[in-house]
């Protein structure tokens, strides 16, 4: 009888053990699960920010300012990397890239854009607008934003836009009316949309990389180019190109995307964060585009040893801007609609 009672004390004892220790296991295992999501509430997101202009420019300084106020409001939780002037190749290496993941914020602009969805053409329309209040009323209306709803076929999601200015006619001559560009070999952004206008004109429209127009411009191969103001001083060109028409014959836009994963893997928090600071951002870029080209224009001749020319009557290319419009009205709704809004604007 006491061997029994042994037994049956030393199978309860173990019993008991194993039930303990069981128990202990299981509070380890809840323990570790609520650290990991602590950890994962308030882990640190880095996002891989880049664009093609240089670390000066507009378009990059825009990202810039928005991954610093991004991080100053998250307490450092949130951070960027930035990779101006093509550091990550040219555009369509960064779409790529946007879609995969492996970049995650991307100024894109807009005439890029336009191969990926025709609407973006839109953007690319001559004398679109006149000012840049006009220009950022735009860019902020529904229309404009509907344009991302296009891209159809690509893993991001636009979030604005922001701006490098105005394009001008940066020459070796003077151009002052439109019987000038009559045979004028023109470097120009490969779109169909710019290509419509400039072919409209009978312009020579020549596309080439920016890092060719230099000796271009010295040797004769191209009489001009069409560049967007904050470029004027950037690239150097008026070394060669002595003439600027400041002719606001297009606006230049760039899109704001992330990479859609990423955005649907934020918490709602961060994703109404993130936009809020992309408006903010965009609109100090669209302020900091004005004034820039405000001290362009009045300082240019003295600081950069060029002659500014005005356009002599800007009514003669209306039969040419009319022309563009009702070709690609035709080809897309959006860039319709788009349109509609902008003379809406114009009109206030």
């Amino acid at each position: 009888m006491k061997k029994k009672n042994k037994f049956i004390i030393n199978i309860l004892g173990l019993v008991l053990t194993m039930g303990l220790l069981s128990a202990c296991g299981n509070n380890d295992e809840a323990g570790t699960t609520s650290e990991n999501n602590e950890d994962s509430t308030g882990e640190q997101i880095i996002l891989k920010m880049g664009n093609i202009t240089q670390a000066n420019s507009e378009l990059s300084l825009t990202l810039e300012r928005i991954g610093k106020e991004l991080e100053k409001r998250t307490d450092g939780r949130i951070k960027a990397e930035y990779y101006p002037a093509g550091q990550l190749g040219n555009e369509s290496d960064m779409m790529q890239q946007l879609n995969t993941g492996s970049l995650d914020i991307g100024n894109i602009t807009t005439a890029q854009l336009s191969n990926s969805s025709p609407a973006f053409g839109a953007w690319l329309m001559p004398f679109l607008v006149d000012n840049h209040e006009q220009a950022y009323k735009l860019w902020t209306s529904e229309e404009s934003m509907a344009l991302f709803d296009t891209l159809t076929d690509e893993n991001v999601k636009g979030l604005g836009y922001s701006s490098s200015g105005f394009r001008y006619i940066l020459s070796t001559k003077p151009i002052v009316e439109a019987k000038d560009f009559n045979g004028y070999k023109l470097r120009t952004t490969p779109s169909p949309t710019i290509l419509d206008y400039w072919n409209s004109l009978k312009a020579s429209p020549t596309p080439m990389p920016l890092t060719e127009v230099y000796t271009s411009l010295q040797t004769g191969v191209i009489d001009g180019i069409d560049i967007d103001s904050e470029a004027v001083t950037s690239e150097k060109l008026t070394d060669i190109a002595k003439h600027m028409t400041p002719d606001n014959h297009m606006y230049w836009a760039s899109a704001i995307l992330i990479n859609k994963d990423l955005w649907n893997r934020l918490s709602e928090e961060d994703q109404e964060l993130l936009q809020e600071v992309v408006n903010e951002k965009t609109k100090e870029n669209a302020e900091q585009i004005e004034a820039n080209e405000k001290e362009l224009l009045e300082t240019g001749e003295e600081t950069l040893g060029i002659t500014i020319h005005s356009l002599k009557d800007r009514s003669e290319f209306d039969p040419y801007i009319k022309k563009v419009e009702d070709i690609w009205k035709e080809k897309s709704p959006e860039i319709a609609d788009f349109l509609k809004k902008a003379e809406e604007i114009k009109a206030e």
